[in-house]
């Protein structure tokens, strides 16, 4: 007896080995969700990571790729005691061991590089969420309070996975500690997620000095977001930090150099050179290759840096009440925009697109 369907990715090449496959529904055991995906994100680089095999972004083949989606509860283990069908849930893709939370992986985008994390996700959390219906653990499935989204908020359920975006900005600021009052410096400010980054940073009251290349897009934070500054990266690191010094001296930096850039980031010097003393640094990029680090100016600033994988649970959490209360706005009024929703058989046209759609307040979703 079928009744879901999933893109299943077949293996790693180009152009992408991807078909659609009819399944059985799935059936929860204890310690699982059941959810029928109604939303999930297609990134701008989707199509290419299924198609192109990535130092750091492993994943086990054949699987059905996908995350950042909400979702309604189709069925739960026997072991659920909140969780209840049809109620509106956030799929949290980070998933930990349950007897080894070191163990991490983002199900449907990549494993953990650790043998660990390979065996949780070759094992037991192989898929994501291009699919009808998936199985997620049962602390994954986040509840949202559609009164207050859908209702109150008058949102609708395409935007609901800016959420997440906003949940691994989140994650960021709260790794250092990020405070009403203080200046934070975002670079690259201008892709999804650093852009994401300038709005939970300026929500918590932070100011906000935000870098990128894309003068247009810093134009469009800079009216939409409040309290933001920014600069226009031009590769020169001393004239991109008295640029950055114009504003005064900052007291953190969170950085999200993305995978696609292969070269030394300027912008992560000019950026640093910029903090005052006992400034933090957050890495929460993708840049999988080596950087130079200001040594002794770390060490004469006692400049703290961190990296960062997402969030925690707590952070999800604070999030998401963060924008049920209205504090973190999502949607149009914040500057987002739903620039396309495909249906599962119209995946190809979706990774075409997507892959235009790269910078900030942008999003693209699967429907299945």
């Amino acid at each position: 007896m079928s009744g879901a369907k999933s893109l299943l990715l077949q293996s790693i090449k180009s152009p992408p080995d991807v078909k659609i496959v009819e399944r059985d529904i799935p059936e929860a055991i204890p310690g699982t969700a059941v959810v029928r995906v109604l939303a999930c994100n297609v990134g701008s680089t989707h199509g290419y990571l299924i198609s192109h095999e990535i130092p750091g972004f492993t994943f086990p083949v054949p699987t059905v790729y996908g995350c950042n989606a909400v979702g309604r509860v189709v069925a739960v283990g026997s072991d659920a005691v909140t969780l209840k069908e049809d109620q509106l849930v956030l799929i949290d893709p980070f998933i930990s061991a349950r007897d080894d939370s070191n163990a991490e992986i983002i199900a449907g985008l990549m494993d953990g590089n650790d043998a660990k994390s390979r065996k949780l996700a070759a094992d037991t959390w192989r898929e994501g969420c291009w699919q009808t219906h998936t199985v997620i653990p049962l602390e994954n499935a986040v509840p949202l309070d559609e009164d207050a989204l859908l209702g109150k908020h008058g949102y609708r359920i395409e935007e609901l996975p800016f959420i997440h975006r906003l949940c691994i900005g989140y994650g960021a600021v709260s790794n250092i500690g990020i405070k009403a009052g203080e200046t934070v410096i975002v670079g690259p400010a201008t892709g999804q997620f650093g852009g994401a980054a300038v709005e939970v940073a300026s929500a918590v009251g932070a100011r906000v000095i935000a870098l990128g290349r894309n003068e247009e897009t810093l134009a469009r934070l800079r009216r939409t977001v409040p309290r933001v500054e920014t600069v226009v990266i031009t590769g020169d690191v001393e004239k991109d930090a008295q640029a950055i010094q114009a504003f005064g001296l900052a007291d953190a930096y969170i950085d999200y150099t993305p995978h696609t850039v292969h070269n030394e980031p300027t912008h992560l010097k000019s950026a640093m050179l910029s903090l005052r003393k006992r400034g933090r640094v957050a890495l929460m990029g993708g840049l999988t290759g080596d950087i130079a680090l200001p040594y002794f100016l770390m060490i004469l600033k006692s400049l703290e840096v961190k990296g960062k994988w997402m969030y925690t649970r707590e952070e999800i959490r604070t999030l998401i009440k963060m924008v049920e209360t209205g504090v973190m706005k999502i949607g149009e009024a914040a500057g987002h925009k739903v620039d396309g929703k495909y249906q599962l058989e119209n995946y190809e046209a979706a990774l075409e697109h997507a892959a235009k759609q790269s910078g900030w307040g942008s999003l693209v979703v699967l429907t299945p």
